[in-house]
């Protein structure tokens, strides 16, 4: 049984994860960065972690843009560490082709997971905006 002390009778455990709404234009380029700490606000060591990313069409419409485990692969990204990255940075880069596929209200997170997934951590989810493109 469990007992809690002092008066408090409802105790919250965890965190959600940050929320991006990422736009981007149709048929271009597109890159964020994510920072990272540990628990005592110190940069992450990139390389130490594997980095994955899929981004997912929810398969209920009413669903767009909301977080939903009911929903279809449509790409999987790589984000990685770049020159220019700061320490506990990486960066997510979208490839001008990759963005043509994408749709507003497409949903996406972002797991670091260590070699042998003793810690897996999602640092951020998401949902896309589109926006159209006028010139080809």
């Amino acid at each position: 049984m469990a007992t809690t002390r002092g008066s408090a009778g409802t105790y919250n455990v965890g965190e959600k994860p940050p929320t991006v709404i990422w736009t981007v234009v149709r048929g271009d380029t597109s890159a964020f960065k994510v920072y990272v700490t540990d628990d005592a606000k110190e940069p992450l060591n990139i390389p130490d972690w594997s980095i994955s990313m899929k981004i997912k069409r929810p398969n209920v419409a009413s669903n767009k843009g909301i977080i939903t485990d009911d929903a279809t692969t449509i790409m999987a990204l790589h984000p990685a560490k770049d020159e220019n990255d700061l320490p506990g940075e990486f960066t997510v880069s979208l490839l001008a082709a990759e963005s043509v596929n994408l749709q507003t209200g497409d949903i996406f997170d972002i797991q670091l997971s260590l070699p042998q997934d003793e810690l897996v951590w999602t640092v951020a989810q998401g949902s896309l905006v589109i926006l159209e493109d006028v010139t080809d």
